[in-house]
């Protein structure tokens, strides 16, 4: 499924394939946190780059555009073809370039300090994109393990750990779905999987609901029914029942420019599988619970990776994968959501 991240103004566009994740092209555990990639310094362009033109600085240039945010493509390849002129012709736009759709050198060091050198995985497509990245998600380590499980390929057990066994369960995977070899959980790799696996319940997953010690100050319409209590000035979201408040959590909001509406809403539409492209990139949103048009409560990496400097395009996110999951099972469409 694929929608935008929350801006207000578009209307939602429905695709059954489910949510494309991936998990980080390195080996070793996830719980080490990769240092963050440096940006490219401007350097000279080997050649112009324009339309119809074939040639593996193409295949670099789409990479690029897609670490600048620019272009949410799948695969990239060497051919230059309509959607990469348009895409540069907006990077220029937006840049205050002569909106030509040809890669100057002009072009070229403006797009260079917005991305990073390419890897080897990324420009021969071994791994189109890295979706998960947080090292210390395990509730999403678990669900993989599930579903590797399912597909006859994990045989430990489901501990959240992402260790050799797990890794071996990944190449595994891969070869049997005839994709490069290698242990990456990628775009590609993650929505074969989900394809033949179903997504399993929480309680397969975990024992218990996932704790729970932070206080909220309860908006007067939060007291009754099943509700989803999001303040914003407070950065916390509790799932209250009855006027008993079952788990509190902190929460992250719109960036400025971008924030939603405050207000009483309903559930309308719940997908546990959605990805979002419409800002030039694979943008995950987990178990995404809509509640005011395009506006969802999900899950976010960025929330986990950065905190608060980041920020939504309207949505109220959560940075733990295990709680976002039991959320998503304890509410059901019609449900009250009050935003304050």
């Amino acid at each position: 499924m694929f929608l935008p991240p929350c801006p207000r103004p578009l209307l939602a566009t429905l695709f059954g394939l489910g949510l494309f994740l991936s998990l980080p092209a390195r080996a070793g555990s996830l719980h080490e946190a990769a240092p963050p990639r440096p940006f490219s310094q401007p350097a000279p362009l080997a050649q112009q780059l324009r339309y119809k033109m074939e040639s593996p600085l193409v295949r670099e240039l789409q990479v690029r555009l897609r670490h600048a945010k620019y272009l949410a493509l799948y695969d990239v390849d060497d051919r230059y073809g309509l959607r990469t002129r348009e895409t540069v012709r907006k990077f220029q736009q937006d840049h205050g370039l002569p909106a030509t759709g040809i890669v100057d050198q002009a072009t070229w060091d403006r797009l260079l300090p917005q991305s990073h050198q390419p890897t080897a995985a990324e420009l021969n497509n071994t791994d189109v994109g890295a979706w998960f990245t947080g090292p210390k998600q395990a509730g999403y380590i678990r669900e993989l393990q599930h579903r590797l499980k399912q597909a006859g390929h994990y045989r430990g057990a489901v501990d959240g750990e992402y260790h050799e066994g797990t890794q071996q369960a990944i190449s595994g995977f891969r070869s049997a779905v005839n994709l490069p070899a290698g242990n990456v959980m990628d775009e590609r790799t993650w929505a074969r999987l989900i394809a033949r696996t179903r997504n399993p319940r929480y309680a397969q997953l975990f024992d218990k609901p996932p704790t729970s010690t932070l206080t909220q100050q309860l908006d007067p319409r939060c007291t009754t029914g099943r509700v989803v209590c999001i303040s914003r000035e407070q950065k916390k979201m509790s799932l209250v029942v009855d006027g008993r408040t079952q788990f509190t959590r902190v929460a992250r909001f719109a960036r400025p420019g971008w924030e939603s509406d405050q207000g009483e809403f309903r559930i309308w539409y719940m997908n546990a599988d959605t990805v979002s492209t419409i800002f030039g990139e694979r943008t995950p949103m987990p178990y995404a619970i809509f509640y005011d048009r395009n506006v969802a409560i999900h899950y976010s990496d960025d929330f986990d990776q950065v905190g608060y400097e980041g920020g939504s395009h309207g949505c109220s996110q959560l940075n733990d994968y295990q709680v976002a999951k039991w959320l998503y099972e304890q509410v059901k469409v019609g449900d009250k959501v009050v935003v304050y």
